[in-house]
């Protein structure tokens, strides 16, 4: 049987759009940044939503690349945390690989909760 009924990401989506279009016109000024931050969340919970898990096998494998073991990326940030306080990467080389891999953990967060300042950088960079 096919299921019709919409799904998270939808019920998210149909949630901000209807949070933007009907409640946040008339929230009152003194609750604006409420307002603003509950429609930030929805956001972020759509785009997290869309995103899956789509970039953490890649992001896990460059985070296990520098620690040498396998694993999930949820279990492998508190280890690499660890490595970076005990010294593991302070050679040049190993900060160089290290800063690489804490960029594309940067960028993958970022594309989740403020894709506009993505956006923005990679504007930057190009100038």
């Amino acid at each position: 049987m096919i299921n019709d009924d919409p799904g998270a990401r939808d019920l998210v989506a149909i949630a901000l759009r209807s949070f933007r279009e009907a409640i946040l016109l008339v929230v009152p000024a003194e609750q604006r940044f409420t307002a603003l931050m509950i429609a930030n969340a929805l956001g972020v919970a759509e785009r997290e939503l869309a995103a899956g898990t789509a970039a953490e096998p890649a992001l896990a494998a460059a985070v296990g690349g520098l620690l040498g073991e396998d694993g999930d990326l949820p279990d492998l940030l508190p280890k690499l945390c660890a490595a970076i306080d005990a010294g593991r990467f302070d050679t040049p080389d190993q900060q160089a690989a290290l800063r690489a891999v804490l960029k594309d953990i940067t960028r993958a967060r970022l594309a989740l909760s403020n894709p506009k300042r993505l956006a923005a950088e990679g504007q930057d960079a190009e100038r």
